[in-house]
């Protein structure tokens, strides 16, 4: 069943996680692909992933990426329909025709304006701050629980970043975390 909101679920570490959501209708499956970060997965990893999921679009989480070196080698590698990275990253992606999403606080992203283009999305946490945020940008915001979906009655038109988590062995998965707002977001026929 499609879902009543836009959702990103990130830090993706194996198969079980993004084939769920997959099947729940998910929009965007988020990778780290920096290595040395928590949440790492390599390209093998990522590539035997991707072979057994279709429908969502693929993210590259690349906050902390320190030089531009690693980004080409992220971008042949994965093949990402976007790029998260914060923003202090920002300058070090350059002009890229990957779309982005910039995650960071109010104050990082109430600097932004709408001339970089290739901004698709930013994400925020603080979700008391939201109107300080620049028009004209979709918003995601980061939830950590059911509680905080209330948000989305206030603001209809942003959607939700979740996090994935580890499988307890291959194959055996706890899905409650992301199941109590997944099927909170099911559009009932």
């Amino acid at each position: 069943m499609p879902l009543k909101t836009f959702v990103k679920v990130g830090s993706i570490t194996n198969l079980s996680d993004a084939r769920y959501c997959a099947g729940m209708g998910v929009d965007l499956l988020g990778f780290c692909a920096l290595e040395g970060q928590a949440n790492y997965i390599s390209p093998k990893q990522f590539q035997e992933i991707r072979g057994w999921v279709s429908g969502p679009k693929v993210v590259a989480e690349i906050s902390g990426l320190n030089h531009a070196a690693a980004l080409s080698a992220i971008i042949e590698n994965y093949r990402p329909d976007f790029l998260e990275l914060g923003v202090a990253e920002l300058p070090a992606v350059g002009k890229l025709s990957i779309p982005l999403i910039l995650r960071g606080t109010a104050s990082e992203l109430q600097q932004l304006t709408t001339e970089q283009k290739n901004i698709a999305f930013m994400l925020i946490q603080e979700h008391d701050k939201v109107e300080l945020l620049p028009d004209g940008i979709p918003v995601l915001l980061e939830l950590t629980s059911l509680s905080n979906l209330e948000v989305l009655h206030h603001h209809p038109s942003f959607g939700i970043a979740l996090s994935g988590s580890s499988e307890i062995s291959p194959g055996l998965k706890n899905y409650d975390h992301l199941a109590e707002v997944l099927e909170q977001l099911e559009i009932q026929d």
